[in-house]
């Protein structure tokens, strides 16, 4: 069986397009890779598209990043330490009134 993750739409028909790839790849010359793959590996294995190989790289190297702009992390302190940062309050206090906003349509 070949799992290809970016492939779960439904067709007009209601195939799952999954479904439908599946038969294109066990026809193509990948798919005959991924046909004697399975039959050296046994029956109870699962072959992964390269699609699929791909979105979980993808995945991985997104959960190793740390997230954090260290230049502008670095940008902001020396900011605040020679004194050029100003804080813009009405934009604070506006960011404030629309966060209690959405808060308030959320559970109110």
């Amino acid at each position: 069986m070949a799992i290809d993750a970016l492939n779960s739409r439904i067709y007009k028909s209601g195939i799952k397009e999954s479904v439908a790839t599946a038969k294109n790849v066990a026809q193509s010359p990948v798919g005959n890779v991924a046909k004697e793959a399975l039959s050296k590996a046994g029956a109870d294995s699962v072959v992964l598209t390269s699609n699929a190989q791909i979105l979980t790289k993808g995945t991985q190297k997104a959960k190793e990043a740390t997230g954090v702009d260290s230049a502008k992390v670095e940008k902001l302190k020396n900011a605040i330490k020679d004194g050029s940062y100003k804080i813009d309050y009405e934009s604070v206090a506006n960011k404030l009134i629309d966060s209690e906003d959405e808060l308030s349509s959320i559970f109110g």
